[in-house]
């Protein structure tokens, strides 16, 4: 199916990323109803969208979606982002159930075929980038249940924020200061029916409070997770505190300080087809007998100075670092690695009239560097579970840097036609440093330069203040990851001087707006020509799930996209998210099998997602939410036909939300996969072994309130 090509395509694409700093106010968009998790209207005053420049949402030519404080946490277990972005169309979060690895998260195709952590896409936290510079992304500091708003963009992002195919997820908590100080508990108990004795937990508090002129937002957390699957214990334990001071004459002072310690990720594995059909609860025997899983410590912190001048525009400037310590037995390995990642962000945008036509420009630059100190040890014969310290697998200390300045221009031709245009340039440079020299083992150190120019035009046409109609077309720009590098089949050190770049050419037309007083939509159609895709490939006659990279031949990423919320009578909300995706390779032959024309694994063709709500008026406060989500099957392998079967999946949800004497009380209930249907939640692509399916819960369910006082 040929959606968009390039004789097509009579618009082209915009840049419109997220800012570092905190974004000036906006004047709200007069066409927009009341927010909802579905809308893409413009955000409340004095917040930060995914618009680096910060333009009103009618001119933006690009896919943006906002999901609120309600979609990301009422009522939910708030375990991943699969939770929240479930609605936005366009986006995968395929959930291992696996707090180990993370979840499978893609935007338009990419970022699919990550084997652990964020790919493809990135990822910032209250202006903090959680994205290294080598493109890979970390999730441990994120407590998701103190979001308060979560900035979906999707489409070509390179041209603003680099080394990111797929688009940008931004997270943002509360930054509104209370009258004197709020306090806000959130607590949650759920077991699995099919084994009780299984069950996890979560408690949640968040103290907001002035300090001085300014306010401050602190919020502890821990989960204590015992999954369905054997051996998938997690326990994660999270302090995140915010401050946000305005200073004098337009500048402001915003700063973070988080702290992640998970002393406990137990890694399942996958499973084959075999396991999964006679005992899905099981883990996979190489990952029990290595204990396969990790313990993380992180600490970050972040600070923004932001001035907003008197005549329009701003400035900002944004400094962050990063430490990680972390031990991770794995099939293969047992791999010791700390990590320290800084960097800093800046930014300015001023109005620059083109004669009588409104003009902006924006520029800035963004540096961050990446320090591993990587050791990977054999395991120990007279026990597989420990490592031997004297027989080192591989000991070196790697280095990323990467540097991008960007500019844009967004130039106002008519009150109903307006261009947005930019470029990027990426200098991203891998340094290793090889400390296992023996005379059997030669020194493998050695460099890797990655760079590119990106770039990206677009056009939003209003012809009314319900519609606006868009298209753009960006470069896009994605590099190895270091792990990627050193996972090199001979299992030597150093990099792989073979693995090369990701890069795509990008297509989108779009819509977006709202018809009736009671319906918001937006449409979307893309193209994506991709050339050099990165894809793992289990090592040959290797039994320990070890995997290599290499770079595909050419592939296209076509898709629709839909998303819809209707009311449809009061009291009574549907809201409604399609994704096509047709995703094939063009050019491609792996050994002897000629790829053309295959369509990628790991990916549905259909995702489909239904969420009726109703608030009864019998009963002030209460409400109900019934959930639908729907996936095709799709391929695991590149080479074979074995795909996953279809999938439904119901979830339930019922609570009250009111106030009893000065306490706000929110007590709920949820059930999840009501029919105990039984479905792969995620995949291993190209796994070895035939080990490819990470099976879903059965039927669970779950109970909680949430209970605050103050303002």
């Amino acid at each position: 199916m040929t959606l968009l090509t390039h004789r097509r395509v009579v618009v082209l694409a915009s840049f419109c990323l997220g800012s570092p700093g905190v974004a000036t106010a906006q004047q709200p968009d007069t066409s927009a109803r009341p927010a909802d998790s579905l809308k893409v209207y413009t955000l409340p005053p004095a917040v930060v969208s995914v618009t680096r420049a910060n333009p009103p949402i009618n001119r933006i030519p690009q896919a943006v979606q906002l999901v609120e404080k309600e979609a990301i946490s009422r009522a939910r277990p708030t375990w991943g982002l699969d939770e929240a972005l479930v609605s936005v169309p366009g986006v995968y979060a395929a959930n291992r159930y696996n707090f180990s690895l993370d979840q499978r998260i893609s935007i338009r195709g990419f970022g699919a075929r990550s084997a652990f952590a964020v790919r493809g896409i990135k990822v910032l936290v209250d202006g903090i980038p959680q994205t290294l510079p080598d493109g890979q992304g970390q999730l441990t500091n994120l407590e998701l249940g103190a979001a308060d708003r979560i900035e979906v963009l999707r489409g070509s992002s390179s041209a603003l924020f680099g080394n990111a195919s797929g688009g940008v997820i931004s997270i943002w908590t509360d930054p509104t200061a209370p009258e004197n100080i709020r306090q806000d508990v959130r607590v949650l108990f759920g077991t699995f029916d099919r084994h009780l004795d299984r069950n996890w937990s979560k408690w949640q508090t968040s103290t907001a409070l002035r300090v001085g002129s300014g306010s401050a937002l602190v919020t502890v957390s821990r989960l204590d997770y015992t999954g369905q699957r054997q051996h998938s214990d997690a326990d994660f334990r999270n302090l995140n505190s915010r401050w946000h001071f305005p200073l004098a004459n337009g500048w402001s002072l915003a700063a973070t300080a988080d702290v992640g310690w998970d002393p406990r990720a137990d890694n399942p594995g996958a499973l084959n087809a075999t396991e999964l059909a006679r005992t899905p609860e099981a883990a996979a025997p190489f990952n029990l007998t290595r204990n396969a899983g990790k313990d993380v410590t992180q600490g970050q912190a972040g600070v923004t100075l932001r001035r907003a001048f008197p005549t329009g525009g701003e400035a900002s400037v944004t400094v962050f670092g990063v430490s990680r310590s972390l031990t991770n037995p794995t099939t293969q390995a047992f791999i010791d690695l700390d990590r320290f990642d800084y960097g800093a962000r800046a930014s300015v945008s001023r109005p620059l009239p083109l004669g009588h036509l409104d003009h902006r420009v924006t520029a800035g630059i963004d540096f961050q560097r990446q320090r591993d100190d990587r050791l990977n040890f054999r395991y120990l014969t007279s026990d597989p579970t420990r490592p031997d310290s004297t027989s080192r697998q591989l000991d070196q200390l790697e280095h990323v840097t990467e540097v991008g300045p960007f500019v844009q221009s967004a130039l106002q031709v008519t009150p109903h036609l307006s261009l947005t245009a930019g470029l990027r340039y990426d200098w991203v440079n891998f340094q290793v440093g090889d400390r296992l020299i023996t005379a059997t083992n030669p020194d493998d150190s050695g460099h890797r330069l990655m760079r590119a120019l990106s770039g990206s035009f677009g056009v939003a046409v209003t012809p009314s203040d319900a519609v606006t109609v868009y298209g753009n077309i960006g470069t896009s720009f994605e590099t190895p990851t270091t792990t990627e590098l050193t996972n090199r089949p001979s299992a030597a050190g150093g990099f792989n001087p073979t693995l090369e770049p990701q890069k795509a050419t990008n297509y989108e037309i779009g819509a977006r707006g709202h018809a009736g007083g009671r319906l918001d939509y937006s449409v979307a159609l893309f193209d994506a020509e991709v050339r050099g895709e990165l894809i793992s490939f289990p090592v040959p006659a290797d039994t320990t799930g070890r995997v290599f990279y290499e770079n595909a031949g050419r592939s296209r990423h076509q898709g629709v996209e839909l998303g819809a919320a209707l009311e449809i009578m009061s009291g009574l909300d549907l809201r409604t998210s399609w994704t096509y995706s047709d995703f094939r390779y063009t050019r491609y032959t792996a050994g002897s099998n000629v790829l053309d024309g295959r369509a990628l694994p790991g990916i549905p063709q259909h995702w489909l997602h239904f969420l009726l709500r109703g608030r009864p008026a019998f009963v002030r406060g209460a409400w109900v939410e019934m959930e639908e989500t729907h996936s095709s099957g799709y391929l695991v392998s590149d080479a074979l036909n074995t795909r996953t079967l279809p999938w439904w999946t119901t979830n339930l949800r019922a609570g009250w939300d009111g106030t009893v004497g000065r306490v706000r009380l929110s007590p709920f209930v949820g059930f999840n996969n009501v029919f105990n249907r039984s479905y792969v939640g995620s995949v291993v692509i190209n796994a070895s072994a035939g080990r490819y399916y990470e099976p879903a819960p059965g039927r669970n369910m779950y109970v909680g309130f949430s209970f605050g006082a103050g303002q």
